[in-house]
């Protein structure tokens, strides 16, 4: 008779949403670990102008915002999804932040006539 080695569940397929928290700075590892990334990618980003942590006095250690993390995501998605380069986009998020100062001002003037 055969020996039968004990099972292991099947892994999850699921995907674990985390939340982060707002008004809280992350270190690079959190945020590369949160965001789903290597700590070395989140750099190249910040390199590149793709996303800005905040620096904490007094040695100037980076921290990131949740809407560093968010962005970082949809970074990740667009590059996954449609291997876009870093030039492009860095001028997609150029439009797109164009696009929200725009609307932010458009709103303000239509409130204030």
């Amino acid at each position: 008779m055969k020996k039968r080695l004990p099972t292991r569940p099947a892994p999850s397929l699921s995907v674990e949403v985390f939340q982060p928290e707002p008004n809280t700075l992350y270190n690079l590892d959190a945020a590369a670990h949160l965001a789903g990334i290597p700590r070395r990618s989140l750099l190249i980003y910040c390199r590149a102008g793709l996303v800005r942590p905040v620096f904490q006095p007094p040695y100037g250690v980076m921290g990131f915002t949740e809407e560093a993390i968010y962005k970082v995501r949809r970074i990740e998605y667009l590059r996954a999804g449609h291997r876009n380069d870093m030039a492009w986009l860095n001028s997609f998020f150029h439009l797109f932040n164009e696009v929200e100062r725009l609307r932010a001002e458009l709103c303000f003037l239509r409130n204030h006539k």
